[in-house]
């Protein structure tokens, strides 16, 4: 029984000194200037709110963030503005139209798939194999095509990879 006394007079002090530094421990301050210096909320075109990073134009000003800082964090960001191209009246005959159906790329033969070597045109390649069945997104001057097992070549994976228009490389894996 003594040692239970003993422990709970022990986390007492501990309490008592921890509200001790709490209640003596100065108060936090809330300056915000150095959060969101030199932001500016001005009336825009037709009312809209901008923020900026310099000073608004006369009568503009709709807050002052060093006298009434935001809640939230604020980040300036420049959109450039961009204006819809005009309308035509073939552009409103299109809008009003059917949608057409694409006529598909014919699907090549897949045993020319084997015959394609480095330099040949992207153009020769598709007009010969037809469209690929799977295409990386062309980043700058590369892509990569992938043609699956078909009929004319099958249990094969073709990779052609391409460089300024040209294949650079071509390679045949075998699957079962």
């Amino acid at each position: 029984m003594r040692g239970f006394l003993v422990l709970v007079v022990e986390m007492l002090v501990r309490l008592v000194l921890l509200l001790l530094v709490v209640a003596l421990a100065p108060p936090a301050r809330a300056d915000v200037s150095h959060v969101t210096p030199g932001v500016y909320k001005c009336a825009g075109e037709r009312g809209v709110p901008v923020y900026q990073g310099t000073p608004c134009a006369p009568g503009q000003a709709l807050r002052d963030f060093a006298a009434d800082p935001a809640s939230v964090s604020v980040v300036e960001m420049h959109v450039p503005v961009t204006t819809p191209p005009p309308t035509t009246a073939r552009h409103e005959r299109a809008a009003r139209a059917p949608p057409r159906t694409s006529k598909a790329t014919p699907p090549g033969d897949a045993a020319e798939r084997r015959y394609v070597k480095a330099g040949t045109s992207e153009g020769v390649v598709l007009a010969k194999l037809g469209a690929p069945d799977a295409a990386s997104a062309k980043y700058g001057r590369h892509a990569r095509w992938t043609y699956l097992p078909a009929p004319g070549d099958p249990q094969t994976v073709t990779t052609i990879r391409f460089e300024d228009g040209r294949v650079t490389s071509v390679e045949r894996h075998v699957v079962r």
